[in-house]
């Protein structure tokens, strides 16, 4: 399957925000605490056909360093590299910024998110124990149980860092 990797702009952002509002009760998401508003952030889509078929936004932060937060991350093609394609896509934007690092939350019922991050060279970096009990005050539409029947409680912490050339 042959797909292109672009930046989102106007043309695509409302298709974005329709399968984040679905997928994951957007527009907003939540890590480490702070509510994130995916309308207005950069990313990437996957697309064939002028189909979307994945997408990834991400934040640039300068405190306390340098880093890229990636927010959300979607492949809609399970299994043909459209999610390393968009991980590459921000590591990408993140050299150019000159970032330090990559780094990302999933939670712990996302077993395939946590095996997926480790093949792409991310490191648990930590694990926010009951973490979601801070997110559901900011989005209660967080469920409780999530893949499998597992009880959605904690954050996990994964990040890559950047070689700087």
């Amino acid at each position: 399957m042959v797909y292109t990797i672009e930046q989102i702009t106007d043309t695509y952002r409302n298709s974005v925000n329709k399968q984040i509002a679905q997928g994951w009760s957007g527009p907003f998401v939540v890590s480490k605490g702070i509510l994130h508003d995916t309308r207005i952030q950069p990313g990437f889509i996957a697309k064939k056909n002028d189909e979307i078929i994945g997408y990834i936004l991400y934040n640039f932060s300068d405190f306390p360093n340098r880093d890229c937060e990636i927010t959300v991350l979607e492949s809609l093609c399970k299994n043909i590299g459209v999610g390393s394609a968009l991980i590459n896509a921000v590591i990408n934007a993140a050299t150019d910024a000159k970032c330090n690092r990559v780094w990302l939350i999933t939670t712990n019922d996302n077993i395939h998110a946590i095996r997926f991050y480790q093949r792409q060279n991310f490191t648990l970096k930590k694990v926010h124990i009951n973490a979601l009990e801070i997110s559901r005050k900011l989005k209660p539409q967080i469920p409780l149980t999530g893949y499998d029947g597992l009880p959605i409680a904690h954050e996990f912490e994964f990040e890559k860092y950047i070689e700087q050339t």
